[in-house]
């Protein structure tokens, strides 16, 4: 198993990931963040104070991930304006909590040109006892959709190098047994 999410989906992975450690669970192959900065420095007030309904339209249009169509749709806006006002909110309360970092790789993709900067994702290595990358698409906060091809390849990549490394060590421990 590996964990991937993209924005606050990366939190949320983040935050899986330590849960499942607490409970002595297997920890997963990889975590894999996308467009997220790294959970240790990351800046919420943009997102701790609820936004009207414009500034949430901007903060889409800013982020290019959603078509003009469904912006200028106000039946559409009407259902899902409130599904991401509580996203923002909830990314908002985020609090780091801080605990050993993970024994398991983290792989993190961004955009050249999103509000997510290479600085902040590089700080998803302070969380990392296991491996860090760092890949770079061109594009803004959604660069995965115009990359999806790319980017299912780095994700293919890595699973299988930890999935290898993994089965080598199950080898060694049964022929240790």
């Amino acid at each position: 198993m590996a964990l991937f999410g993209h924005s606050l989906g990366g939190l949320l992975a983040f935050e899986l990931a330590h849960a499942l450690n607490a409970r002595k669970v297997p920890a997963p192959l990889a975590l894999f963040a996308s467009g997220a900065a790294g959970p240790a420095c990351r800046d919420v007030s943009e997102y701790a104070i609820e936004k009207t309904d414009e500034q949430l339209i901007a903060r889409l249009r800013e982020l290019q991930g959603t078509a003009e169509e469904a912006l200028a749709n106000p039946e559409l806006m009407q259902l899902m304006l409130p599904i991401l006002r509580a996203d923002f909110l909830l990314c908002g309360s985020f609090v780091y909590g801080e605990r050993a970092p993970l024994a398991l790789p983290i792989h993190v993709f961004g955009g050249k040109q999103d509000s997510v900067r290479a600085d902040q994702l590089l700080d998803w290595q302070l969380d990392t006892a296991s491996g860090f990358s760092l890949d770079m698409f061109d594009g803004h906060h959604f660069f995965l959709m115009q990359h999806e091809s790319a980017v299912l390849r780095c994700v293919r990549r890595y699973a299988e190098e930890h999935l290898a490394r993994w089965r080598n060590g199950a080898a060694r421990q049964l022929a240790a047994g």
